[in-house]
């Protein structure tokens, strides 16, 4: 019976880790397909915010990114090109006259597009 119990344990401890070892494998496989597409690392902050934030990402090259922010709606409620250069880049983004809620904001290069909600309270 204790051996049963312990070789039912083995099992499940090892299939949990080829699984875990999997799903790693495709987070690092996503990871890469994104920072070979030209930005990764895309991240505002702060977030949520009340009159500014900066959208921070990195480029593996230098080129011309669109930025547009989006209602739930879908409503495009800011538009504009960014020249990014190779490495960091950040792009300030002020309230104005925005109500508070959760915004959906976009970078777009030639090859990929990144999207996440911003809050602004």
């Amino acid at each position: 019976m204790v051996k049963k119990l312990l070789f039912t344990l083995f099992l499940l401890t090892f299939s949990t880790a080829i699984f875990a070892q999997q799903d790693q494998d495709a987070l690092d496989k996503a990871l890469l397909e994104n920072s070979l597409s030209g930005i990764h690392s895309v991240v505002a902050s702060p977030n949520p915010f009340s009159v500014t934030t900066r959208i921070r990402f990195q480029s593996i090259e230098a080129m011309e990114i669109d930025f547009y922010v989006k209602d739930l709606l879908g409503n495009i409620i800011h538009s504009e090109k960014v020249k990014a250069k190779r490495g960091a880049n950040s792009i300030p983004f002020y309230r104005d006259e925005l109500e508070s809620g959760i915004y959906i904001y976009s970078l777009k290069s030639k090859s990929v597009v990144i999207s996440k909600r911003i809050v602004i309270k």
